[in-house]
């Protein structure tokens, strides 16, 4: 979603009455979902995840594999159908800008001043404050601390832990604007190329055979390149979508591969491909009837934005358990992302026809009639 259009023609806002086309907006917000639960964990001094450590499976890191294999799917189609650098960018800026300038005022603004320990007045004159508003707007570097918020919370500090994959989401798509300007993307071998150069550098990682900085591009260096490898190999994906048979025989055998790779350090490796194919498959083959109304799965991007501030300001109000706070988070973050979608980024969708509107192409002049110029006869 991107973040997150949808495979009809991005020009117009879709028809909220109409179910979705395919099944890609139907999983965004299953795995939006899974996010929020999967925070419970950490949030209240749970463990990493809601899954139990023997699995060795991270249900959001999961979640949001999907979700980069699938924007990734997406974006790439969207370049190829219309290969504008500008017009590439208004799209992207529209889709995801307002949604997170509402909620980040919302948070600087509204839930901060309420929540803070120090004084109104501290708290605006604090430069962490209006830093938390324009850093995050311009995606690098990321703030997660208003001052004197969520202080004394199991996990202190973050506002809004979600927003580090929005910067992976941007490189993504500056990634996808990169490979198409010059020309990669009509040379589908190139993105492959990617794909396993990070795919190897992720292997690396994993292994402990590379130990890179921590941070790189402001960002933890490892979720960073196993999230742009998800999203490449989502990429690929589209790009080779005439050579790869999507069926649930394939999903049969990419579960298969990853209970014989249970437990082991190398299972995170083989989910490189594993987690897109299975998220892709289910995303294009997804049964009609199973697919919800656009009018629900438009809420994903603002149940991405809204979750982790909600699930913080349970804890804040005393909710110590995994389960209640996610019983708490979900529905209101649904109902927020519901709010966000209606009231912010349909109609900033809208801007599209005003902002990227073509110029109609001069009429053709009427061909005329030749002129037959006859010699003069001599009588």
């Amino acid at each position: 979603m991107g973040i997150w259009p949808n495979r009809r023609s991005e020009g117009d806002a879709p028809n909220d009455r109409k179910r979705a086309v395919d099944g890609f907006a139907t999983l965004r917000l299953i795995a939006a979902f899974c996010v929020i639960i999967d925070h419970t964990a950490p949030l209240t001094n749970s463990g990493g995840s809601v899954l139990p450590l023997w699995t060795n499976v991270d249900l959001g890191a999961v979640a949001l594999s999907a979700f980069m294999a699938m924007s990734g799917y997406q974006v790439v189609q969207s370049w190829e159908r219309d290969p504008s650098a500008w017009r590439y960018f208004v799209k992207r800026a529209l889709r995801i800008m307002p949604g997170l300038f509402v909620v980040l005022v919302l948070s600087a603004l509204v839930l901060g001043p309420v929540l803070t320990t120090l004084s109104t007045g501290a708290y605006f004159e604090h430069p962490a404050t209006w830093s938390y508003l324009y850093d995050n707007l311009l995606i690098f570097p990321q703030r997660y601390a208003l001052p004197g918020v969520f202080t004394e919370n199991l996990y202190p500090n973050a506002v809004n832990g979600s927003l580090w994959s929005l910067t992976v989401e941007v490189v993504g798509y500056l990634l996808i604007a990169v490979l198409g300007v010059v020309g990669a993307l009509r040379r589908r071998w190139i993105v492959l190329v990617v794909v396993l150069a990070l795919a190897v550098m992720f292997q690396r990682i994993v292994t402990a055979q590379w130990t890179p900085s921590e941070v790189f591009l402001l960002m933890p260096t490892k979720p960073l390149v196993q999230c742009l490898t998800m999203y490449c190999v989502g990429v690929a994906a589209y790009l080779y979508r005439d050579r790869i048979r999507f069926s649930w025989a394939g999903v049969a055998l990419a579960v298969g591969v990853e209970a014989v790779m249970f437990g082991l350090p190398p299972a995170e490796v083989t989910r490189l491909v594993t987690v897109p194919y299975i998220a892709l498959t289910a995303a294009l083959l997804l049964p009609v009837k199973m697919r919800l109304p656009v009018s629900v799965t438009a809420a994903s991007y603002g149940v991405y934005l809204y979750g982790f501030p909600v699930e913080q300001l349970a804890v804040h109000l005393g909710a110590t358990s995994a389960l209640v706070v996610g019983l708490v988070a979900v529905p209101i973050a649904f109902g927020f992302g519901l709010l966000s979608w209606n009231l912010v980024e349909k109609p900033a969708l809208k801007l599209r026809r005003v902002l990227l509107r073509r110029k109609p192409k001069p009429p053709v002049p009427p061909h005329s009639a030749p002129t037959v110029e006859f010699a003069p006869v001599k009588i």
